[in-house]
């Protein structure tokens, strides 16, 4: 029975890694073409994880809400910060300071 527990724990985390995977790179694509459309530079061509937390979609079923920051330009001397928020894999929105897209 242990042994069983212990591979469903490994199964879960394994999906949860793999799930994380798509969706930071649908947060680091939605990322990059903001930051294209915009005419800033997305800078190191990464996002980070800021916020991770269990919430209801429009079905009403649970997914993960995550937040992500990543790091644009201006003029290609400064940095700032911009988020794109994602429910599951699917992008609510992307913001560049001030702006939502």
């Amino acid at each position: 029975m242990t042994d069983f527990l212990v591979v469903i724990v490994l199964l879960a985390l394994l999906g949860f890694w793999w799930d994380s995977l798509g969706a930071r790179q649908a947060a680091r694509l939605a990322g990059r073409r903001v930051c294209e459309r915009e005419g800033v530079q997305f800078l190191d061509d990464t996002v980070a994880i800021s916020r991770l937390r269990l919430q209801r979609d429009s079905r009403g079923r649970m997914a993960f809400y995550r937040e992500y920051r990543f790091e644009y330009s201006l003029s290609g001397e400064d940095r700032q910060r911009g988020s794109v928020n994602l429910l599951g894999k699917q992008v609510l929105g992307v913001e560049l300071g001030w702006q939502e897209f």
